[in-house]
């Protein structure tokens, strides 16, 4: 009898909840956000508010029937609906009735009076407005071009910087590969200051070129480190042989050595990418003026002291997550290689 056939039928479901359970856990927050994108929060507190039964009083039912409407966007499937919609409720005219105690006592009564003249919006008002009354399509623009250009930047130097560590002796090596490594010990913050007051000097304040030299030098460190140890794996045979047929050391670098290392410099690209598309210490410090913002200030437009449009916000979220979602996708082949390189010498 296999291995397969001697598990056990409620190990098998007990695993299988399990990871289930840990997948829902994992992607509720993703759902949550989700479905904030399609409704109308225009205030600090939801429209669609429900009350959770007290502490004690509430059963399964009400468990499931909250987080489903925490992370289902049922504005969706209402507005397909064949269902009629019922016309908004009016205020009453009469203002001599007094108003019920427990409505005195609910803070969000004001906000559930106010939503309920609101004007009906549709499911996709918040993808709307992000498009027509924000510079959005700006600062996704401004992301992209400090993004690609600091991912490409910190790649060459990090690509050439690796190959002289891992072929050339020279003094003082082991001595500048530590202070080097040395400096992804330091905290982010610690780095603000230094960073603010060489751009400032350099008269590249409030620039894209200030911002992507900036976050050129933060990824060089841990890129490296991962093209040092591929780079290390590959013989230096067929460097010597590319040498033998006429290639100058440049050329058999970037002719023989980077193509065979595609995967080290996928996963160091993903990295570099990714860091410099989320960026929002570096960018809040040497960028001010609105239209050069990236996506990271442009957001904080939507959360405001008195006023946070959460709605806007995570539509902008959901909007934002699909480049690196799409990036990562399509390279997924190399950066499970990638996560490997240097491991295995020889």
């Amino acid at each position: 009898m296999s291995r397969v056939q001697q598990v056990s039928v409620p190990r098998l479901l007990l695993v299988h909840l399990l990871l289930t359970g840990a997948c829902l856990i994992a992607t509720f927050p993703v759902f949550r956000v989700i479905a904030i994108s399609f409704r109308n929060t225009d205030t600090v507190s939801s429209t669609t508010r429900k009350d959770f039964p007290q502490r004690g009083e509430a059963g399964f039912k009400d468990y499931v029937q909250f987080f489903a409407d925490a992370v289902v966007p049922y504005e969706i499937f209402s507005a397909f609906s064949l269902t009629p919609k019922a016309p908004l409720a009016t205020a009453p005219t009469d203002t001599a009735a007094p108003a019920p105690a427990a409505a005195a006592d609910d803070p969000f009564a004001s906000l559930d009076a106010a939503s309920a003249v609101t004007s009906e919006r549709t499911w996709y008002s918040n993808y709307a407005d992000l498009f027509s009354k924000y510079l959005f399509l700006q600062w996704i623009y401004n992301s992209l071009i400090i993004s690609l250009s600091a991912s490409f930047i910190g790649l060459l130097l990090a690509a050439t910087s690796a190959y002289a560590f891992a072929r050339f002796s020279f003094p003082g090596k082991s001595f500048a590969s530590g202070l080097l490594f040395m400096t992804q010990m330091i905290p982010a913050p610690l780095m603000i200051i230094p960073v603010y007051l060489v751009i400032k000097s350099l008269g590249l304040g409030n620039t894209y070129a200030g911002l992507i030299i900036a976050m050129s030098v933060t990824i060089l460190p841990f890129s490296i480190m991962i093209l040092r140890g591929y780079f290390e794996t590959v013989p230096r045979s067929l460097e010597e042989a590319a040498r033998v047929d006429g290639c100058t050391a440049a050329s058999a670098f970037f002719r023989i050595l980077l193509p065979l290392s595609a995967p080290a410099l996928a996963i160091a690209f993903l990295f570099a990418f990714t860091n410099a598309w989320s960026e929002f210490l570096l960018a809040s410090t040497l960028i001010d003026a609105v239209e050069l913002r990236p996506w990271t200030l442009g957001l904080m437009e939507f959360s405001g002291s008195y006023d946070a449009r959460w709605g806007l916000f995570a539509a902008g979220s959901v909007v934002i997550a699909l480049p690196s979602m799409l990036l990562f996708l399509y390279s997924s082949k190399y950066v499970i290689s990638g996560l490997t390189v240097g491991s295995v010498k020889g």
